[in-house]
């Protein structure tokens, strides 16, 4: 299977950095971005830290786009994504925060001409939740990162669909044949 041309969960994270227009957004692994420091400085960093299968879509049909073609049904994934805000101080990172929050809880479902990428072109739609992680689930993405714990909140985003390239063809009934027989 080549590299395909699609980057569905690269168009998902490109989609909620849209969504936060007003700030400075950062992809990096957030263990790798500066603290504190002399200049005035804002920012929330995106960071996509698991993708795991929706185990409630797992078992869809094959899809039969036309007459005499199916096609595999699309792998269907949860995207997580842990916001910390990097500022100058940390009341400046609790406004950061705030404001990304508010923005994310207000587009809750992302539909239409907000999606980018290649799910522009579909009619899905991607839910923004905030997962409910304990603080020591947090310290172990941090202990992972091998860094100080800082204040993150964490979202899923769900569902995304990432289209197989498995399609077949399926003859048509060309004949039916019926056969009777008495017992």
């Amino acid at each position: 299977m080549a590299l395909g041309e699609t980057n569905i969960i690269g168009d998902v994270t490109q989609t909620l950095k849209s969504l936060l227009t007003e700030l400075d957004v950062t992809l990096e692994s957030p263990a790798t971005l500066p603290t504190g420091g002399e200049s005035d400085f804002k920012k929330l960093n995106l960071f996509l830290y698991q993708v795991l299968e929706n185990q409630f879509a797992k078992n869809r049909q094959w899809l039969s786009p036309s007459p005499g073609v199916q096609e595999y049904p699309p792998l269907a994934i949860d995207l997580y994504y842990m916001l910390t805000p990097y500022a100058r101080d940390t009341i400046s990172a609790h406004q950061v925060l705030n404001h990304a929050m508010a923005v994310l809880h207000d587009n809750s479902i992302v539909t239409g001409p907000r999606l980018l990428g290649a799910l522009a072109h579909t009619i899905e739609q991607l839910a923004v939740v905030m997962c409910p992680v304990t603080l020591e689930e947090l310290t172990r993405i941090w202990n992972a990162l091998q860094s100080p714990y800082r204040l993150s909140v964490c979202y899923q985003v769900r569902i995304a669909l990432i289209q197989s390239e498995i399609r077949q063809t399926v003859p048509r009934v060309s004949q039916k044949v019926d056969v009777f027989e008495q017992t």
